[in-house]
């Protein structure tokens, strides 16, 4: 291992650790992937970097970082123009920023709802994502294992998820679901031929559903290419490609923001409002459904880094992405002077 390598630790059932992982393969970061035995509180070197989530990753320096969004910004600084993920043009990075926000603060809760809701997908995902960590392991041991961590992840998907909360999110994986196989029509990706972080995001929720037995049977039915789109840029170190034209935004562009305004951002939105308030809850009303949720202070930080964003393209950036935004319901929620007010810190690793 040279000194200039990255050690990836993450797990089998983690999409943001398989986000880690594309992404260093895409940009031919050298690195080294690791599913350390164990788990996160049970000793070994992840409890030792005490991030308390994964993935973790090991700088050259010897630094442990976490965060997947933020260590994806901080590599583009360290390796500027290294097969870059985020595009030249400031408006398509901020519309590839978006996308990925949407998929890892929303898209994930449609998985992981499908994820632990039918026995099957208990049993199956379960077993598969310990069998990752603690393999080999005798199969009475693995079986006790199994039991009490569907008893956790059960009854976190209750917390998280309420009744009224499934059908939006089955609506919301339905629609992403479409918007991929539609841009497979014409584009390998959402910005050109190239892959950007937008894709990266869509790619880690999307390989999960791929293995999943609810979601994948919905994906093998509905986008046969999608599944394999996933399949395929989990290691896309053999792609290259080019931006798409500035300003000009493709019918899979379109249908990402489409979904962001209609589920995405009144989310967030209602979050950060119950947030400002000091709720601990909060219910809102979803392209006509009812949804609730618990209230989560990291998306109140996710909003707040979209809104910097924006805020902070040039003047002709932002003149010619506010009209796309307003189209599809995304400019009221992110727009400089949007309610409540949000001061967030710096996006940094952990």
């Amino acid at each position: 291992m040279t000194h200039d390598t990255y050690r990836l630790l993450g797990g089998p059932g983690s999409p943001y650790s398989l986000k880690m992982r594309a992404i260093l393969r895409y940009r031919r970061l050298p690195h080294v992937w690791i599913v350390p035995r164990g788990y996160i509180g049970t000793g070994g070197e992840l409890a030792q970097a005490g991030k308390g989530i994964i993935p973790v990753v090991q700088y050259p320096d010897g630094g442990y970082r976490a965060d997947s969004t933020p260590i994806a910004y901080d590599l583009e600084r360290r390796h500027p123009g290294v097969r870059s993920i985020v595009p030249d043009d400031p408006a398509q990075a901020f519309v590839s920023h978006l996308i990925e926000d949407m998929a890892d603060e929303m898209l994930v809760t449609a998985m992981f709802e499908m994820r632990w809701a039918s026995a099957e997908d208990q049993a199956f995902c379960a077993t598969r994502q310990l069998s990752g960590w603690l393999s080999p392991i005798p199969r009475a041991e693995l079986d006790e294992i199994v039991l009490r961590f569907t008893g956790r992840q059960t009854t976190l998907r209750a917390k998280l998820v309420q009744d009224e909360g499934v059908a939006p999110l089955r609506r919301l994986y339905a629609d992403v679901l479409s918007v991929v196989e539609r841009m497979l029509d014409a584009s390998p990706y959402l910005l050109g031929t190239r892959p950007s972080l937008g894709d990266f995001g869509l790619y880690a929720q999307l390989h999960q559903c791929s293995i999943d037995p609810t979601a994948s049977a919905i994906m093998r039915r509905d986008a046969p290419r999608t599944f394999q789109w996933t399949h395929a840029l989990d290691d896309a170190s053999g792609v290259d490609g080019e931006w798409g034209a500035p300003g000009v935004w493709s019918d899979a562009v379109h249908g990402m923001l489409s979904i962001a305004g209609r589920w995405y951002l009144p989310a967030m939105l209602a979050n950060a409002q119950a947030a400002a308030a000091g709720e601990r809850r909060y219910a809102t009303r979803l392209d006509g459904l009812a949804w609730a949720a618990r209230t989560d202070p990291y998306k109140v930080k996710c909003l707040g880094w979209l809104r910097r964003d924006l805020a902070a393209l040039p003047a002709d950036a932002l003149g010619a992405l506010r009209p796309l935004l307003e189209r599809h319901g995304c400019w009221a929620a992110l727009c400089p002077g949007a309610s409540p007010a949000l001061d967030v810190p710096p996006m940094a690793p952990m």
